[in-house]
This record gives structure tokens, C-alpha cells and sequence, in this order.
């Protein structure tokens, strides 16, 4: 009984949610503060009420650190960039905080979040997400979504004839050191942002509606900066391929949630587009985007975007690649604990 309670929660959990398009936010969304965080708190009660459900019917329990896979379906259908979906996802996440699912949503709980397409198309007039919860331990070995998908990928190219394979197959790294006046999170508002551009720590301006824009004129700084950072670097054109994006903040920022940043990273990501990086970011290119945390720079003022990149076979899958690695891990985990 005990093995099958083990295997039960270590296979985890999903949260089904429909989001009308009234309530919904991209990472690009151009949209007043206010409306913003009304949207916000409209979702995040919403999401904790379907979370808490679940915990009732047990079909819902406590995990230490997990893996929060997300697969997007649009209303209109087509290919889409899931990862835009961050902004309505974090007041999600944040609800399954409030009923005690996990302890904190932050990289010491939430190892990754993960960003796919559904191929299922949503219902009109809705956004339909689909968030995994996974499991992974923490010791023994401590599960790294990095070493996990890279062997996932790299054993999938082995089946493949050498003169099949695209060049650098085994994949590539390319950096971006951010200077903070143009690095967006999630929790900034407008006001954080044009006070940043100041050379101010804090905003006093929120709600009156003074910064409006500032976000969209930012990430039109930061998308100019990171394509400069990519023509200084080598990289490879693949026409499919998947994006590790490793986050590292300055000296004595707390742990923040992986994607926190992921406006910052889908600025960039948009920005290998117009270099010629890839030939798009929606999903008849990019097959997911897995947001992780790095250590703390020594650095004040910047901030260090890794995006390791891997080509992919068709008929590659996302989600399988990283439940496999999540099952070897807990397989090794088993073995060094006999």
C-alpha cells in the first residue's frame, strides 16, 4: 500500500482550466495597471477554488518540488507561442500557494515550469490550460531539468542516420547579460518600470495611468539590445527545436518563481526570430520553452539569460521527453537508496 501511495504522488496531478479571453493576459498584453491586476485577482480566486476542489476529492495532495507543465490551447486554433501564456498562468500557480499545495512557488519548490501547445483546439470564446504537476526529488540525485532534457534529445538524434541530423545536433548556448533598466518580470508594473528607466528603485505613480506604454516601449529596447547579443554569438538555424531558458538575477535577489522572468525571455526569443536565429517562436518551430533558475550573479545591475538550445526530430514530444527524465531521476533516486 505504501509503494502504491508512493507511485500514485509521484506521478502527480493536473489542473484543467477554461479562461474566458475577457480575463486573459499574454506577456505582450498592452493593458492598463488596474486592468492588469483586476485580471489577475479575477483568475487567481477563480484558480483556487478549482485547485481546492481538487485537494477535497484527493485527487489533489501536497509535493515539495515539482515540474508545472503547461499545455495552451487557443480559441481560434492554429500554431501559437505557449509561453506567452506566463502572464495568466502565474496568478494560477500562486492559487495552488493559497491552498497549501505546495509551500512557495518559488525555484526552491517549482524546479521548472514548461510551456507547450495543445493540439486540442479550446472551446469559443475561452483559453484552455492544462497544468501538470510533477514531482521530482530533491536529493539523491536532485532532479536538474537541464541534464534531463538534454539526454532526452540527444538519445532521440542516435535513431537518426548521420546524414539526417542537423548541424550541432547535440545543440548550442547563446548568453545575454541584461542591464536592469530593461528587465521585466512579471511583478513589475508599468510604474516599476518607467521609475527603472529613471534610475529609481520605487514607483509612487501606480493606478493614474502615467506610465501606460512604458512596458510595450521597453520590451521595444530590449528586443533592439538582445538582437545585437545574438549577432555577437554562434548559432544555429534548426527548423524545429525546444529552449531551456536559465535565469540568473543579481547578488541577494530572494528565490524567484522560474518564469518570473519570462517577458525578458520572450523578448529574446522574439529577437532570434528577426536574426535569423529560427524561423518563428509559435509552435510549428519552437516545441516548448522550460523556464529554470541559476544561481545568483556577483554582479549588481544585470542580469544573465542562458538559452540552451536543442534541434528536435518530428514527432518529438515535450511532455514525454520530460516525464522520462522525471522517471529516471526517481529510478536512480530508488537505487542509491537500496
Amino acid at each position: 500500500m505504501v509503494r502504491q501511495t508512493v507511485a500514485v504522488k509521484r506521478g502527480g496531478y493536473r489542473l484543467t482550466i477554461t479562461i474566458p479571453v475577457e480575463w486573459w493576459s499574454g506577456t505582450d498584453t498592452i493593458q492598463t495597471e488596474k486592468t492588469r491586476a483586476l485580471r489577475r485577482a479575477r483568475i487567481r480566486r477563480y484558480a483556487k477554488d478549482k485547485w481546492r476542489n481538487l485537494k477535497t476529492m484527493r485527487q489533489a495532495w501536497k509535493v515539495e518540488r515539482f515540474l508545472a507543465v503547461v499545455t495552451v490551447s487557443s480559441p481560434h486554433g492554429g500554431s501559437v507561442f505557449p509561453a506567452r501564456a506566463a502572464e495568466t498562468v502565474k496568478p494560477i500557480i500562486d492559487a495552488g500557494s493559497d491552498v497549501r499545495l505546495w509551500d512557495d512557488d518559488d525555484s526552491l519548490h517549482r524546479h521548472s515550469t514548461i510551456y507547450l501547445q495543445s493540439p486540442i483546439e479550446a472551446p469559443s470564446g475561452c483559453y484552455l490550460l492544462d497544468i501538470l504537476i510533477i514531482p521530482i526529488s530533491d536529493e539523491n540525485p536532485q532532479y536538474q531539468i537541464t541534464g534531463g532534457l538534454a539526454a532526452s534529445v540527444v538519445g532521440m538524434w542516435r535513431n537518426v542516420p548521420m546524414d539526417e541530423r542537423p548541424a550541432w545536433c547535440d545543440g548550442y548556448e547563446v548568453r545575454f547579460s541584461i542591464p536592469d533598466r530593461i528587465w521585466i518580470t512579471s511583478n513589475y508594473t508599468d510604474s516599476d518600470l518607467q521609475a527603472r528607466q529613471q534610475g529609481r528603485r520605487k514607483a509612487d505613480t501606480w493606478g493614474r495611468d502615467d506610465a501606460f506604454g512604458v512596458r510595450e516601449k521597453v520590451v521595444s529596447q530590449l528586443v533592439s539590445y538582445a538582437e545585437e547579443c545574438w549577432q555577437r554569438q554562434p548559432y544555429c538555424g534548426y527548423a524545429k527545436y525546444v529552449v531551456i531558458a536559465s535565469v540568473a538575477y543579481p547578488y541577494g535577489v530572494a528565490q524567484a518563481d522560474p518564469d518570473n522572468a519570462a517577458e525578458t525571455v520572450n523578448a529574446i526569443l522574439k529577437a532570434g526570430t528577426n536574426v535569423g536565429a529560427w524561423h518563428g517562436v509559435t509552435s510549428d518551430c519552437c516545441k516548448g520553452v522550460a523556464f529554470v533558475r541559476s544561481k545568483n550573479l556577483n554582479l549588481g545591475g544585470r542580469h544573465l539569460v542562458r538559452l540552451l538550445v536543442f534541434p528536435v526530430p518530428d514527432g518529438f514530444q515535450m511532455l514525454d521527453a520530460i516525464a522520462d527524465s522525471a522517471d529516471a531521476s526517481w529510478a536512480e533516486h530508488d537505487r542509491r537508496a537500496e
